[in-house]
């Protein structure tokens, strides 16, 4: 579909009604927009046949999870976004098709819709962005479960041994109260690491299919606002709206992919914070033991997501992006300014 629609072009731009080839640059920058989407497309297809055990592994885990801790972590606005991502992308690419059709320069030519086809494309995009920060978002919901608990816990053993120290009367169970405070925290401990693993085996599910997409989007971002600068100087008010529609569309995919991401990232990092305050209070010898092992190995794990291990999915890989699209786009615009 892409060779068809860039082929038409072409046929378009040499009888003097271009749809997107208005430059001898814009070779180059449809390419740069296109092929990573369809590499991003086939990455996404591929990665999902081969690898769904992973995905199931995922889920199996994260039940494990929620048996453990004894509670459903509710997914209830899964339908909505799924409904409001298919919206705007709908919107968009009709009003792409529409804007290109009635142009004045192509009077109505329906090879003016040659690259909607293509555009089709960006439901798999959608779909890896449900996909991931739907995972992303419910590990970090048990992550914020796990830390509350062990919190509370801890603080109810530090009540119960202050309790049994000024009340002598009452030591008779204390040694229960104090083997079930280290069992339930222990228990919690291995929901956390089983929450470590699920992350693990998301990366090998995910990974190839994160680097696909950053690419796509940051070729995206870097081409529709080469498109959007031109648009402005030649007085295109209506094409230019809805390229900065694309422009925002995109930009907030990165943010919106990234910040789940981000979130779980953090407060899988706070659990060693929140064992550290509480340790040292007055409690039980064995909880204290156990307490200190499990900051020991949580050293040794890696909760967070990533790209194959290139780089985090984090909010401070996007800041490197936002240097490296503006350094291009720049450099692009100097290129077309010395052609003319």
């Amino acid at each position: 579909m892409t060779i068809l629609g860039m082929w038409t072009d072409y046929k378009e731009k040499l009888a003097g009604r271009p749809v997107r080839m208005i430059s001898d640059n814009a070779y180059l920058i449809i390419l740069l927009d296109l092929l990573p989407l369809n590499l991003m497309s086939a990455v996404v297809f591929f990665s999902c046949s081969w690898k769904y055990q992973r995905f199931l592994n995922v889920l199996d885990i994260l039940k494990k999870v929620d048996r453990r801790l004894q509670q459903d972590v509710s997914d209830q606005k899964a339908k909505v976004k799924v409904i409001f991502i298919c919206i705007v992308i709908v919107l968009l690419i009709v009003s792409n098709s529409v804007l290109a059709y009635i142009s004045p320069l192509r009077e109505g030519n329906i090879t003016s819709l040659c690259y909607t086809p293509t555009h089709i494309m960006y439901f798999a995009q959608a779909a890896l962005f449900l996909h991931f920060t739907q995972v992303a978002q419910s590990v970090a919901a048990r992550f914020r479960t796990i830390n509350g608990s062990i919190k509370k816990e801890l603080v109810r053993n530090r009540h119960e041994q202050l309790i049994g120290r000024f009340a002598p009367r009452v030591s008779a169970s204390q040694s229960t109260r104090d083997l079930s405070s280290t069992y339930k925290v222990k228990s919690l401990m291995d929901s956390y690491w089983l929450l470590c693993e699920a992350v693990q085996q998301a990366n090998i599910f995910y990974g190839d299919q994160l680097i696909a997409t950053f690419l796509s989007s940051f070729f995206h971002v870097t081409t529709t606002l080469y498109y959007f600068f031109f648009l402005i100087i030649n007085g295109l008010t209506m094409v230019a709206i809805v390229d900065g529609a694309w422009i925002v569309v995109h930009v907030a995919h990165l943010v919106l992919l990234t910040r789940p991401s981000t979130i779980m990232t953090q407060l899988a990092d706070e659990t060693a914070s929140v064992i550290c305050k509480l340790m040292n209070m007055n409690l039980d010898p064995p909880l204290v033991e156990l307490l200190e092992e499990a900051l020991l190995l949580l050293r040794k794990h890696n909760a967070r997501f990533s790209a194959l291990g290139f780089f985090p999915i984090h909010n401070s890989t996007l800041t490197g992006m936002a240097g490296a699209i503006t350094t291009y786009v720049v450099v692009l615009i100097q290129f077309h300014a010395l052609k003319d």
